[in-house]
């Protein structure tokens, strides 16, 4: 199992907006092309306006696979990319691997 660890920077108070895209649109096209949420996270100290998301895959494949299906779904392309592209600052992109005493998500 390989995670991909996304950390963005949002605009000022964007986090809500942003949570409500990802709630109504990312996740819902991300499950029907076989991606699992793994972790969803925001910021509460430190680092303010971040998310962090961890999405899992089977393999470098399933990656890479999954990722031409989403970023190709009309969904994607047409609703989610436009709604969030005015509130990402900065975004960092990580692929991680699973610890081997680490079971990954349900």
């Amino acid at each position: 199992m390989i995670y991909d660890m996304r950390t963005y920077d949002l605009q000022l108070g964007a986090v809500p907006q942003y949570m409500a895209a990802v709630r109504e649109l990312a996740l819902p096209i991300r499950r029907d092309h076989g991606v699992k949420l793994a972790g969803w996270y925001y910021t509460d100290v430190g680092t303010l306006n971040r998310v962090v998301h961890i999405w899992a895959y089977e393999s470098y494949d399933h990656f890479e696979n999954a990722r031409k299906a989403v970023q190709a779904d009309p969904r994607w392309v047409n609703e989610y990319v436009p709604r969030v592209r005015g509130l990402i600052v900065k975004q960092q992109d990580m692929i991680m691997q699973g610890a081997d005493f680490f079971a990954g998500p349900e």
